[in-house]
């Protein structure tokens, strides 16, 4: 399980208050979430929750120091991209079906490479989580397991591991409702 990119998705994420599409919908929903601060509160929930032994803390400081270090690296990509997207306008109405074409090419080419570098990221979390993995207890791992799950479906609500952020719905609270569903 490759756990430190489990705190770090796709693009920037949750955690503010909802905005209405007019706002700017998904996009401008989750741009100040603050994912080193996030992860540092759950990497210490999860150490409380291991009670890990003196002999397992340089396995421990090893595997969330690169969870730290994905985290800051996310949050400093994903700032980057904010200020990158304010600078840029849309694209004008009046371009020719080939200009159009040729922009969403290089909008697919640009994602493909940014699918390319998460995925050498995942790798080289899976080899530090496997690790960090080796030196838990039966009952860690366990722990740490469950850990992970409910961390997973807090973030993305179903049984992906990780989703192209704009397919993300945040599962709805009992009692809460979307606006479609109020009318």
């Amino acid at each position: 399980m490759a756990a430190s990119l489990l705190l770090v998705p796709s693009t920037s994420v949750f955690a503010n208050p909802p905005t209405s599409a007019a706002q700017g919908g998904m996009y401008h929903r989750f741009q100040d979430f603050d994912w080193v601060k996030y992860t540092q509160q759950t990497l210490d929930d999860l150490k409380g929750k291991l009670n890990l032994k003196p002999e397992q803390m340089a396995a421990w400081d090893t595997w969330a120091t690169g969870v730290m270090a994905d985290a800051n690296q996310h949050q400093e990509k994903a700032k980057a991209e904010r200020d990158e997207r304010a600078g840029t306008k849309r694209a004008p109405m009046n371009e020719t079906t080939p200009e159009r074409m040729a922009r969403e090419i290089e909008r697919l080419r640009t994602q493909t490479k940014w699918m390319e570098a998460h995925l050498e990221r995942m790798d080289a979390a899976l080899v530090r989580t496997k690790t960090f993995y080796e030196v838990l207890d039966a009952e860690q791992k366990t722990i740490f397991d469950l850990f992970w799950t409910v961390v997973h479906h807090r973030l993305y609500g179903n049984d992906r591991w990780q989703m192209p952020m704009h397919m993300f719905r945040p599962r709805m609270m009992e009692g809460d409702q979307d606006e479609k569903s109020k009318q």
